[in-house]
């Protein structure tokens, strides 16, 4: 049995009716290098060692809001767990979700590093850059009051994703030199295309440009360090966590470059891989398929290549 630690974070989910219709405050986060950009509960942060959660957030709205919330009007109105392939502490979390009835003070920023605006929004309304997880559970609790019900006391994300990694890959394990595929295969992009189509692919900056363009059918995550590159049909992440994290529950596809391969790999359930009949030039190159940790399930051979499925050895 492996243990591990989890990180607790402790969160506001205030909340005002305004003209009939429940409004929730949130923040968008600065450049906190962390989901820059996004919209976030109003205050949230990591449980200090030896503090009550409950506590927590009062500290966190204080710090963050300016405002003062009276500890016993505090009640826990979710949790939850989080998980990421990827593994480590740092990715393994509690999130725990607090209101408050007894709050003193205006809202505003105090942090304007942190936090780049703040704004009610109609919680049946929500932006469409809401944090994942925290989406997630703010639907939960619209979705419970509207039905005058109960949430689960329990909310969970990321244990059932998996990773799949796609790849055509030379004899020499080139794939390519860091611009361009060292090969021209019209069936095999037809390949990449059913095997990915209606899925979310994540990949790397460089295979984007490669493609350069969005891919129908798919949605698309780009993992870039440049905080301030867009394009067309691309969702950007700032990391792989970020990625994994707004992808979701489902298969996910890894679409490349070397790099996001080679963070990937010992995460991954499944590889798909273009076995390519050629020994090209480059520099960037796939990890090694070990088969004490690989077994080969399904083969197809055709002219000059071959189609292979991998599943990791239970």
């Amino acid at each position: 049995m492996t243990h591990f630690s989890v990180v607790p974070a402790a969160y506001l989910v205030l909340t005002r009716e305004t003209a009939g219709t429940t409004e929730v405050l949130l923040q968008r986060r600065g450049a906190t290098g962390y989901m820059e950009g996004w919209w976030a509960c109003g205050a949230a942060g990591h449980v200090e060692a030896g503090e009550p959660a409950d506590l927590a957030v009062c500290r966190e709205a204080a710090e963050e809001l300016g405002v003062t919330i009276d500890p016993g009007s505090v009640s826990l109105a979710a949790v939850l767990q989080r998980g990421c392939v990827l593994g480590g502490p740092i990715e393994q979390r509690i999130d725990l979700f607090f209101t408050a009835s007894r709050v003193s003070g205006e809202p505003t920023i105090t942090e304007p590093d942190k936090a780049a605006d703040l704004h009610w929004w109609p919680l049946d309304d929500l932006p469409n850059h809401v944090v994942p997880h925290e989406r997630q559970v703010l639907e939960q609790l619209r979705d419970a009051a509207a039905a005058s019900g109960p949430i689960p006391q329990l909310l969970t994300r990321g244990f059932n994703q998996s990773l799949t990694l796609v790849a055509a890959v030379g004899r020499n394990g080139v794939i390519g030199d860091g611009s361009s595929m060292p090969w021209h295969l019209p069936e095999d992009l037809a390949f990449f295309k059913r095997t990915t189509m209606g899925g979310v692919m994540v990949m790397g900056r460089g295979t984007w440009d490669s493609i350069g363009r969005a891919l129908p059918g798919r949605r698309t995550i780009v993992v870039t360090r440049d905080r301030t590159w867009s394009a067309p049909g691309a969702e950007v992440a700032h990391s792989l966590p970020e990625a994994l994290l707004m992808a979701g529950d489902i298969e996910v596809f890894i679409a490349g470059g070397g790099q996001i391969y080679e963070q990937t790999i010992a995460a991954a359930s499944r590889l798909v891989i273009t076995h390519v009949e050629q020994d090209p030039d480059g520099m960037v190159r796939f990890p090694s398929i070990d088969t004490s940790q690989w077994r080969e399930t399904s083969r197809e051979d055709r002219d000059g290549f071959a189609w292979v499925e991998y599943l990791r050895h239970p």
